[in-house]
């Protein structure tokens, strides 16, 4: 490989040599030719001069030496010539020139001279009478001047030869040395052991041999891809959610076909802006906020009769080159929404009608046992007393969470001081406490804007878990302060304990951990269900930490 490159350097080399040699023998030529012609015109120019002002042009002519002198009239024949001859010259390319006022030098053979010869002639005036001048001169042995140009330039191509064989000798070196470290490099990318180099396979053999194993391992390895892309495709956009990704100015760069459908958009959505998905403005409102805010969240938007749910997850990715800043996905929950609002409307009606007939039975029952008069009897009556009482307590609790569902519940807000409501809720609940050798304890001040009922179904719910969970001996104390963020309601108990797994549904409605014991507690079921559908009502946040044995901490966080 390295001799063949040095070859064709130096072939190349000798060309342009070649080429330079002849464009400077040629530029040699014309610049004689150039000289010669200037030098005629400037010779006829001076005669014509001193022939206007000589009273005597025939002297005036034959003092020219070494050039042939030519005098015509207008008609072309010869008034006088140095070289003898009398024959018409009208007819020559010098004198046809001047005649027409466009005098040139022509070069070509002369006779009389058996020699090469410049040729120019011009037309004047003079005495009143209309002439050609025309000169002949021999041209000059270019020889000599040939012989040096040659010389020099035959050196110079020489030098540059010389120059170009060792530059193209070590030019041919590096380029063979790194052809070679190109072909190991494919072979390492191919994982092909190398081959003994044959006869006439150069590097660039080599390398073409490497890149076409390359190529042959890439194309299965692209197709592994495909075949992959494909099935995230095929799972991407026959998910119910439509997933979006958006790139840190927002535009989408990822998507898949629920989007569309969801939106009720068609054509190629990458690049577009999020504001290009719908023109309600609130709805748009609300992305740019959850975008700009760099944080996950989730908001819900009924958008043409659907309800959706936004999902927006934000993240800074280690790679810089990634574009995904932020993945969103969307839910339609209409049919969900739909089958929550018919429980509740349910939920509502049925706690509606059985308020009546309970309230029937509670007042029957009192009459029943102010005239019963056999202990039997009177047990049985206080019994069904009690179990409507408790049933009564339950519809209250369906009612009032229902009214929060629908948005009926009122929410008054007036300055409450949630450290004198947890000291009323103590008060309340301490004759249970006494009951149950229980120490209860309400410390601490903190004001919240909220509706009173609201504020104290809170801590009358809490701290009644707290008292009927306990053990006996126990404490529950209830801690209100003042944070940065806001104020932080605190019940905590040394009771039963919550096991881990039943934390993430103690919220739910009728969700018992221990059915019997809240059976004799005389629980509904439902208390939690309110604390957190007030706490949502409000914005609170709601935590709850436990551990069996050792008791339950619940933390409200109302935002300042």
């Amino acid at each position: 490989m390295k001799k063949k490159l040095t070859l064709r350097c130096l072939l190349i080399s000798l060309i342009t040599a070649i080429i330079v040699f002849a464009a400077a023998l040629g530029v040699v030529f014309w610049l004689y030719d150039e000289t010669e012609a200037e030098d005629i015109r400037e010779k006829t120019h001076l005669l014509i001069a001193a022939l206007k002002s000589s009273e005597d042009p025939s002297a005036v002519l034959a003092a020219i030496e070494d050039t042939r002198v030519t005098l015509l009239d207008k008609g072309g024949d010869i008034v006088y010539d140095s070289g003898g001859t009398e024959e018409n010259h009208g007819d020559r390319e010098e004198i046809v020139a001047a005649m027409n006022d466009a005098p040139k030098v022509v070069r070509r053979y002369s006779q009389t001279m058996q020699a090469q010869a410049y040729y120019y002639a011009e037309k004047f005036t003079a005495g009143g009478q209309t002439y050609v001048l025309r000169l002949c001169e021999r041209q000059s042995d270019i020889g000599p001047y040939i012989g040096a140009a040659v010389g020099a330039l035959f050196l110079a191509a020489a030098v540059g030869v010389a120059i170009s064989a060792a530059v193209a000798d070590r030019t041919s070196a590096r380029i063979s040395g790194r052809l070679e470290e190109i072909n190991k490099r494919l072979r390492a990318l191919t994982s092909v052991p190398a081959k003994t180099s044959g006869g006439g396979r150069d590097e660039f053999a080599q390398i073409a041999e490497e890149i076409d194993a390359l190529v042959a391992g890439l194309g299965g390895s692209l197709a592994d891809l495909r075949r992959e892309q494909n099935k995230l495709d095929f799972v991407i956009n026959n998910i119910s959610q439509g997933m979006m990704a958006f790139s840190s100015h927002n535009e989408i760069v990822l998507y898949n076909k629920p989007v569309c459908k969801i939106f009720k958009v068609s054509g190629e959505l990458m690049g577009k802006h999020f504001s290009y998905l719908t023109k309600d403005e609130e709805l748009k409102k609300l992305m740019h906020d959850s975008l700009m805010r760099g944080e996950d969240g989730e908001f819900s938007y009924r958008l043409r009769g659907k309800d959706l749910n936004f999902k927006v997850y934000s993240f800074k990715a280690d790679d810089e080159s990634s574009e995904i800043e932020h993945i969103v996905l969307v839910a339609d929950l209409t049919k969900e929404k739909a089958a929550i609002r018919q429980k509740s409307e349910f939920f509502a009606n049925a706690s509606h009608e059985l308020k009546t007939p309970l309230t029937t039975m509670q007042g029957l029952t009192e009459i029943l046992l102010a005239k019963a008069t056999d202990e039997g009897q009177k047990k049985q009556l206080e019994r069904i007393y009690k179990e409507s009482k408790r049933l009564s307590f339950l519809v209250q609790d369906m009612l009032y969470i229902s009214d929060l569902e629908s948005g009926r519940a009122e929410r008054r807000e007036e300055d409450i001081d949630l450290g004198a409501v947890a000291a009323e809720v103590k008060q309340e609940y301490a004759h249970q406490a006494e009951e149950r050798s229980l120490t209860v304890t309400a410390s601490g001040s903190g004001h919240v804007r909220a509706d009173y009922r609201n504020i104290y179904e809170i801590v009358g719910n809490l701290c009644s878990n707290a008292v009927h969970y306990n053990v006996p001996g126990g404490r529950v104390d209830m801690t209100v302060e003042e944070t940065e963020e806001g104020v932080k309601l605190t019940v905590s108990d040394t009771g039963i304990g919550i096991p881990e797994e039943h934390l993430p549904k103690v919220c739910e409605r009728f969700y018992r951990v221990d059915k019997s014991r809240s059976k004799k507690t005389g629980g509904t079921g439902l208390g939690l269900a309110i604390v957190k559908h007030v706490c949502n009502l409000y914005g609170a946040k709601l935590d709850i930490q436990s551990k069996v044995g050792e008791g339950t901490k619940v933390e409200v966080r109302f935002k300042r």
